[in-house]
């Protein structure tokens, strides 16, 4: 069983990749992880958490940039977790990537499970042009983890009781969901450019109900994580779920808000 995990974000473009990918560095940060953190293209979206315990990079696709991964990771054996950020775009380049450089087998002899965090909307691009894509491409080599994102809604035509859907279950493929937000609260978050940790505290430029509305809306995705093994092992928290499950448990909100259903969700 490998003991380490190398996640990357796919998906579409305007899904909620960096979004997804900055909640994993909250829960990342939360759990004391050793995790290296990356960017593939040419905008680093998640820069706000270069100032906490991250060094982050870019990482491109060349021979020379694999195998200073794969050297940085023989050297620090004790790296928990890989989090790469990849914009939708650059998909056509992993696939390549991978081939040339057997990514995938290098990865799993250094201890590595690769994991897919893949959010989708309900526009069908996100389905057939991406994560079917990538699916007929790595097959069962990697593990998958689809985030149904309800700032599109809560039906997802293309995916959900499609042949796909019971492809990717079939082995072992997880869903999750994303709480939605208000188009102008997800822009009031990134003109704050700060970690989402430090917005829910009492110094934070949001408000009180801002606040709780973003501390619910975290704590929904983290106890989604932590509460389910699966996930936990697919995204690299296996050894020290059941504590944070426990921590999310006894933790109280600072309001009474809950935002289990979306807050005013907008579609594109």
């Amino acid at each position: 069983m490998f003991r380490k995990r190398f996640v990357i974000t796919s998906g579409d473009a305007r899904v909620g990749k960096s979004t997804a990918s900055r909640l994993l560095l909250e829960l990342y940060l939360k759990n004391k992880l050793n995790v290296r953190v990356f960017y593939h293209g040419h905008r680093n979206k998640l820069s706000m958490y270069q100032t906490q315990r991250f060094e982050i990079n870019h990482l491109g696709f060349s021979r020379g940039d694999s195998d200073r991964l794969l050297l940085d990771l023989e050297m620090f054996p004790k790296i928990e977790v890989i989090l790469t950020d990849m914009p939708g775009q650059n998909l056509r380049e992993l696939k390549f990537f991978e081939r040339d450089v057997s990514l995938i087998e290098n990865l799993n002899c250094l201890g590595y499970r690769v994991t897919f965090l893949h959010p989708i909307s309900h526009r069908k691009d996100c389905v057939e042009d991406y994560l079917q894509d990538l699916y007929q491409h790595f097959g069962s080599q990697v593990d998958y983890v689809v985030i149904q994102n309800h700032y599109f809604g809560k039906q997802f035509r293309y995916y959900g009781g499609s042949q796909f859907q019971a492809d990717i279950k079939k082995i072992n493929g997880l869903e999750l969901v994303l709480g939605g937000l208000h188009n102008d609260f997800y822009q009031l978050l990134e003109d704050t450019g700060l970690p989402y940790a430090q917005l829910i505290e009492t110094n934070s430029p949001l408000n009180t109900i801002q606040r709780s509305i973003v501390f619910n809306w975290m704590e929904n995705f983290h106890n989604s994580i932590v509460s389910n093994g699966i996930a936990s092992n697919y995204l690299g928290l296996s050894t020290n779920c059941a504590a944070l499950a426990s921590v999310g448990a006894n933790k109280q909100s600072p309001s009474n808000l809950d935002v289990t259903d979306d807050i005013e969700s907008e579609k594109w």
